[in-house]
């Protein structure tokens, strides 16, 4: 498989996975009237990756065909493959074991998969990871007065 059809085929697999996000979002209920409401930052992330996954889908399309095959691109193709992989996993275990700890286990893989060898400092990742996933569950819970879920850990 060559690169414009590889890169044809990731741009579709991204371009569903917006419409897919969007279309969930319309399901989260606002709680306030005339509140922006929980729905919102997961509407502009999926219209955010809808948009770029067609604009990647067009250059695609228009680019050239190339044979050339290097080592970076493979690793490149990799990664978007484990960042779908990785955003499935967040997607699904959000609910079942709550936002702290899917969030630090996604964002522990996805910056390890975002890393490369003479970076990689999984202590640090992991820190950062449980760090952001508490503080940003802290801001929400106590201080925006939202909830989020707390899975069948209960935290």
């Amino acid at each position: 498989m060559n690169n414009k059809t590889r890169d044809i085929i990731c741009s579709i697999i991204f371009l569903l996975t917006g419409l897919f996000l969007f279309q969930q979002s319309l399901g989260i209920k606002s709680i306030m009237e005339k509140d922006l409401g929980s729905g919102f930052m997961p509407k502009v992330i999926a219209v955010s990756l809808t948009t770029i996954a067609l604009l990647k889908l067009v250059l695609s399309i228009v680019k050239k065909d190339s044979e050339n095959k290097s080592s970076k691109e493979d690793s490149d193709s990799m990664g978007g493959l484990l960042t779908i992989g990785a955003l499935l996993f967040y997607v699904l275990t959000f609910e079942i074991i709550g936002f702290i700890l899917s969030t630090a286990l996604y964002l522990f893989f996805q910056i390890t998969i975002l890393s490369n060898q003479e970076n990689r400092k999984l202590g640090l990742f992991l820190i950062i990871s449980i760090g952001f996933s508490i503080a940003i569950y802290g801001l929400f819970v106590y201080l925006i007065d939202r909830p989020l879920p707390i899975g069948i850990l209960g935290f």
